[in-house]
């Protein structure tokens, strides 16, 4: 069954909406009542109403690590995505490794967006309830090349989301390409992210500005684990420029991770691509505000989604996949045995964070460049 075949058309999602939706149907109202349809008892996808089962034995904690709280979670519908090798395994062939995004499940529906060019989805690994996935129609890598105009066009369309992406070697579990979005503002670090726009600091993190004029700021998030660059804009032009130049920075620098144990050295060849590297390893999250008409785009850089810990022997292994999700202070485990050892041991957050991010020597540079936005 083709992606397309999988759509609800309004008529068909029409029993989930509101009352009163009438011409007022946006992608935000369909979103909802596709997540409505899809848990459904009757007419649902059973996969995901299994995993909301699951979802609700969650166990979950705050964890505070010099200062910054992180929310720790034990979730087992996240097995999947944690575990999966997708851009690790060698001697992988494109044509011949199976896409869970090309093959859905006959009960899991979607509702196409953006010109039928992407279908959005639910998303059974379940951060937060209400989650998606946003995925190409058609076959595409996993690379924002050519996309990210798309997610700036989502941020506009389902203004109650926040739109996610994930670099191949910095947390994707798909080489099918798709974005990820999440109620807006529900996540730990967004939050965060907001209060220190506005000047408060979280234990030492805060945010230095590195360049603004009245259509513009672009800051560094310091001494918040993980480095974050955040630029906040009225102006969409100017939001593609910034992106395209950090995206053109990260590149050059990037090409200094070279030499680390179990981190692949930066423009290998991807084995599930059958390319070589030739993008920035970052995370990145995308919002639209359009009552004030304002882009936010936070990048996280990455050195590479594992941290150390992953590569141990199995008595000392802690399974973490460090993506969008975890840059955003989510961090999910899906075993009781690490859950505890990171509840216990926030030095290990940190580690985790330090392993998988650049470095302050290249985060310094990469500052410089962008106190030169023009």
């Amino acid at each position: 069954m083709a992606l397309r075949d999988h759509h609800l058309s309004d008529d068909d999602l029409s029993s989930y909406f509101p009352e009163n939706s009438g011409k007022q149907l946006d992608d935000n109202i369909r979103a909802a009542a596709l997540i409505k349809q899809q848990t459904d008892p009757d007419t649902g996808w059973r996969r995901l109403i299994n995993n909301m089962r699951s979802y609700s034995q969650n166990k979950s904690v705050i964890v505070s690590v010099k200062g910054v709280s992180v929310h720790l979670s034990l979730n087992i519908t996240r097995t999947h995505s944690l575990t999966a090798s997708t851009f690790e395994q060698s001697d992988a062939h494109p044509s011949e490794s199976p896409c869970f995004l090309c093959d859905l499940d006959e009960e899991q529906k979607g509702a196409l967006t953006l010109d039928d060019r992407y279908i959005i989805l639910a998303n059974p690994g379940i951060t937060i309830p209400g989650d998606l996935t946003i995925s190409s129609i058609k076959h595409e890598f996993q690379l924002i090349t050519g996309h990210f105009e798309d997610m700036i066009r989502l941020s506009e369309l389902l203004t109650d989301y926040s739109i996610f992406f994930n670099g191949a070697l910095a947390g994707a579990s798909s080489p099918h390409f798709h974005f990820q979005a999440g109620v807006k503002d529900t996540l730990i670090g967004e939050q965060q992210i907001n209060e220190m726009l506005k000047g408060k600091r979280i234990g030492d993190a805060h945010a230095t500005e590195l360049f603004k004029t009245n259509k513009i700021a672009i800051y560094f998030i310091r001494n918040f684990l993980r480095p974050c660059y955040v630029c906040v804009s009225n102006d969409k032009k100017l939001s593609i420029d910034y992106y395209d130049q950090i995206y053109s920075h990260l590149l050059n620098i990037d090409r200094e991770i070279a030499g680390i144990p179990n981190v692949p050295d930066f423009g290998h060849k991807i084995d599930l691509l059958g390319l070589d590297e030739f993008e920035p390893r970052m995370n990145i999250m995308l919002k639209y505000n359009p009552d004030s008409g304002t882009y936010m785009i936070a990048v996280f850089p990455k050195v590479f989604n594992r941290p150390f810990l992953y590569f141990e022997p199995s008595g000392k292994q802690i399974i973490l996949g460090i993506a969008i999700k975890e840059a955003l202070g989510h961090l999910i485990t899906c075993r009781e045995s690490d859950f505890y050892k990171l509840k216990q041991f926030p030095e290990i957050v940190e580690a985790v964070y330090t392993d998988t991010s650049l470095n302050s020597r290249l985060t310094d540079r990469l500052n410089g460049l962008l106190k030169s936005f023009n």
